[in-house]
C-alpha cells in the first residue's frame, strides 16, 4: 500500500516475544481461550470452509499450505520518491531497524509461516540501457541510515535465505516501483525496464527453493490516468490492456530465465482490489507450466473503517464494524474471488489486509481482522498483515538503537485474534 500506510498503528501488532522455554509456560498459564461462545460472536456469519469442495492442484495446495503471513513493510521498500525530505532510500529510511535473522524467528515463533517481503528497487537501479541493481543511485538517498548496503540484490538475497532457512514460505515483490505507472503514456519504455530487473531478480534466485519463494509481478498498479472507477473515461480496456500486458511480461521472463522452470509466480490484480481484479477485463497471463500462477490482492473494506482515521475525513468514517451487513459485505467480496478464481483453480493470496486503532472501537478493530483471517483460511486463501512497525516497541529506545535483536511485546488486540482463530 501507499506511503499513507505509516499512519496506520495496526500496523503492528507485533513487535513479539522471543520465548525462552520458562516464558512460553508462563505465557500459556496466563493465558485464557477465548470462550466458544465469544468466539462464534467474533466469527458470527463466517461460512464454513470451502476447501473440500475446490479443485486440487500444486499451487492451490500451496497457498492452503502458506496459512497465516505477516509483510515487513516500510523497510526494504523505503524510498525517498515521495518527495519527502524525511524519507530517505535505503533499509532504515523510514525509521524501521535493520531486518536480523532473530526478527524472522521472533515472526515464526509467533506463529506466521510465511512472509511477504516488500523491495523498491528504483534507487537502487543503474540508467538504461541495462538498468543495474547495485549501490543506491540517488544523490543523498540514503542519508543518515545505518545501514545502506554497498549492493541491493546482496542484501535482499540475505534476507530471503534467512526466511527460507527457517522454513517459512517467502514473497519476494517489486513495491513502490513507481516508475511503472508511465506504462500508460509510453509502454514500451517501462515494460522493458520491468523485463531488466526481473530478469536479473529471477537471476539471483535461480533455483533457490522453487517450492517456497514465491515472485510477485508488482504491487497496486493501476492507471488512473486512462481510467478510473470515480471518474471513468474510455480508457478502461486499455488500463487493463497495460496490466494485463505487464504481467505476461513478467511470467515469460522468469520462465525463460534458467532456474525458474517450476517457480510460483504472484499475479498482480488491477489496483490488487478484488472488484477490479474479478472484472472479466482482467486476464490471467499464460504460462509454460500447468498449476503455479497465483492471484494477489488486498483487502482494506470498509475503507472507512479500515483507513479512515479522522472523524471529518471528507469521504465518510466508521469507528465500528460487525454487523450483520458488514459480515454480508465480506462473505461478498470473498465469493467475488471463489467464483472468479478459486472454483477454476487458481489459488489467491491476500497480500495485504489490516485495520488503523486510530479512533477506531477496538473489539470491532478484533472483530474484523478475525473475521477476515478466517474466511480467508476457510476459503483456502494465505491472509497476510500488512506491519509497517510503526507506533509499536519493535527494538527501538531512547538512546537510538534500533536493532531488531532486542525483545518484542506483542500487543494484546493481535493476541485476541491468535487465540480465536486458533482455538476450536
Amino acid at each position: 500500500m501507499k506511503i499513507s500506510k505509516t499512519f496506520f498503528a495496526f500496523l503492528i501488532v507485533l513487535t513479539f516475544v522471543f520465548f525462552t522455554s520458562q516464558m512460553c509456560s508462563s505465557q500459556k498459564e496466563i493465558t485464557t481461550a477465548i470462550a466458544a461462545s465469544e468466539r462464534h460472536e467474533y466469527l458470527r456469519l463466517i461460512p464454513e470452509s470451502i476447501i473440500k469442495d475446490l479443485p486440487v492442484n500444486p499451487a492451490m495446495t500451496l497457498v492452503q499450505n502458506m496459512r497465516i503471513g505477516i509483510n515487513i513493510g516500510n523497510t526494504l521498500d523505503a524510498t525517498s520518491g515521495f518527495d519527502n525530505p524525511y524519507w530517505h532510500s535505503g533499509e532504515n529510511g523510514w525509521g524501521n531497524p535493520s531486518i536480523t535473522r532473530e526478527f524472522i524467528r521472533a515472526l515464526k515463533n509467533h506463529g506466521y509461516t510465511s512472509i511477504r517481503l516488500p523491495v523498491t528497487w528504483k534507487d537502487f537501479m543503474g540508467p538504461a540501457p541495462d538498468y543495474l541493481v547495485g549501490a543506491c543511485q540517488r544523490p543523498g538517498g540514503c542519508n543518515n541510515n545505518p545501514v545502506c548496503p554497498p549492493n541491493r540484490m546482496d542484501r535482499v538475497e540475505q534476507v530471503v535465505r534467512w526466511i527460507l532457512e527457517e522454513d517459512m514460505y517467502c514473497v519476494l515483490n517489486v513495491h513502490h516501483d513507481d516508475w511503472i505507472y508511465g506504462a500508460s503514456t509510453n509502454q514500451a519504455a517501462v515494460t522493458d525496464r520491468f523485463v531488466k530487473l526481473w530478469t536479473q531478480i529471477a537471476t539471483r534466485f535461480a533455483n533457490v527453493s522453487q517450492e517456497k519463494l514465491i515472485f510477485e509481478s508488482m504491487n497496486e498498479i493501476g492507471f488512473d490516468d486512462l481510467w478510473n472507477q470515480r471518474s471513468p473515461g474510455s480508457g478502461k480496456n486499455q488500463a487493463f490492456d497495460i496490466l494485463n500486458s505487464l504481467n505476461q511480461a513478467f511470467v515469460n521472463t522468469v520462465r525463460a530465465t534458467p532456474g525458474n522452470a517450476n517457480r510460483f509466480l504472484l499475479i498482480a490484480g488491477y489496483w490488487t482490489n478484488i472488484a477490479h481484479t474479478c472484472d472479466p477485463l482482467f486476464k490471467m497471463p499464460t504460462d509454460t507450466i500447468r498449476d503455479r500462477l497465483i492471484i494477489s490482492v488486498h483487502y482494506y473494506d470498509p475503507s472507512t473503517f479500515c483507513i479512515a482515521e479522522q472523524r471529518n475525513n471528507s469521504w465518510g468514517f466508521r469507528d465500528t464494524w460487525g454487523t450483520i451487513v458488514d459480515y454480508q459485505d465480506l462473505v461478498r467480496e470473498y465469493d467475488r474471488l471463489r467464483t472468479t478464481f478459486l472454483e477454476k483453480g487458481i489459488p489467491v493470496i491476500m497480500g495485504e489486509y489490516g485495520v488503523t486503532l486510530i479512533n477506531k472501537v477496538e473489539e470491532d478493530r478484533i472483530r474484523w481482522m478475525a473475521a477476515v483471517k478466517q474466511i480467508s483460511l476457510n476459503y483456502g486463501i494465505c491472509p497476510m498483515l500488512w506491519d509497517t512497525g510503526w507506533r509499536v516497541n519493535n527494538g527501538r529506545n531512547e538512546g537510538g538503537d534500533i536493532s531488531r535483536t532486542a525483545p518484542f511485546t506483542m500487543n494484546t488486540p493481535l493476541k485476541t485474534v491468535w487465540e480465536i482463530i486458533n482455538n476450536p
